[in-house]
């Protein structure tokens, strides 16, 4: 097995990544080898295979989803994660977790960090959460999970992943925005005792964005040992449309309606029922425990970010 292994989703971006493979080839490594997914789920099991049989690198090719299996891969695989050098190659409806490493938009910029060799050790998240079935299971993160709101509007994306990056999220939130009411929900910050609150949304954040580009932990660092968390209140439907801008700009925290937080470790839980998402994929519902992982694993990235 080489040693570095190069995990594509063609599928991302609504199938753009198999046709701007050909495009991208001659930027990655030749003596790499290749693997396409096809199916959900199928880039743990590569990566996790690949770690196994000799390989030290993994480049992914795909969008945050594709990210997000690669990481668990790599986490599934036995392999002493801090060891282990990732490289991500932007394709998909979202990358948001490379928003917050300065990693450029074009593959093929994107795949030269790689032969630069800047890398940088950055926290985990370890995420244990309500799926679908009711069963307690794990999943590790490197970006944002976020319930309320954002589980709902995460689910509806795919509906709405026709429409290519931050419109197809902007149409999801039009949709949820409809009937969504907000929950009542408990939160417990490390050690300290639980906040019952009623919310929209909450944002867990090791990276700063989600969404294609809302900026919901602006304050995140990637590499602090610390999770930011983004508390926002009930929101009407007016308030919502009124105020989505702040979203983006990198001011929610000054909103009336949002309190923000740190901490190593959260606990949530709700008598309602309230949708999950991790890395942009919806996975579950409340309760979740999460908690951070710090220096878990090294990332190629813009040598200042």
């Amino acid at each position: 097995m080489a040693d570095i292994a190069i995990i594509v989703n063609p599928k991302s971006a609504s199938g753009r990544t198999a046709r701007d493979w050909n495009r991208l080839v001659p930027h990655v490594p030749q003596h790499a080898d290749v693997c396409f997914t096809d199916a959900p789920g199928r880039a743990i099991e590569l990566t996790a295979h690949a770690l196994r049989t000799g390989a030290r690198t993994i480049l992914a090719v795909g969008g945050d989803g594709t990210v997000n299996e690669v990481v668990n891969g790599i986490f599934a695989s036995g392999a002493p994660t801090s060891e282990i050098r990732l490289a991500v190659v932007p394709c998909g409806t979202s990358s948001d977790l490379c928003r917050s490493l300065a990693i450029p938009g074009d593959a093929v910029k994107a795949a030269e960090l790689l032969r630069m060799g800047n890398f940088r050790k950055i926290d985990a998240m370890h995420v244990r959460y309500a799926a679908t079935d009711g069963r307690m299971v794990s999943r590790y993160a490197l970006n944002v999970v976020s319930f309320g709101m954002g589980g709902v509007v995460a689910a509806r994306t795919n509906w709405t992943r026709f429409l290519g990056g931050r419109l197809s999220f902007l149409a999801a939130i039009g949709l949820t925005a409809f009937s969504y009411s907000s929950k009542t929900v408990s939160i417990r910050l490390d050690e300290g005792p639980p906040l019952e609150t009623r919310i929209t949304n909450v944002a867990v954040g090791n990276g700063r964005f989600h969404g294609a580009g809302m900026c919901v932990c602006p304050n995140a660092a990637l590499d602090d040992g610390l999770l930011d968390v983004t508390v926002i209140g009930p929101l009407s439907m007016y308030e919502l449309a009124r105020d989505i801008g702040v979203l983006y700009n990198g001011r929610l925290c000054s909103h009336a309606r949002v309190q923000s937080y740190r901490a190593r470790r959260i606990e949530a839980d709700s008598g309602h029922d309230v949708m999950i998402e991790i890395d942009g994929e919806p996975v579950g519902r409340l309760p979740v425990e999460i908690s951070v992982i710090p220096e878990a694993i090294q990332i190629a990235c813009q040598a200042c970010y």
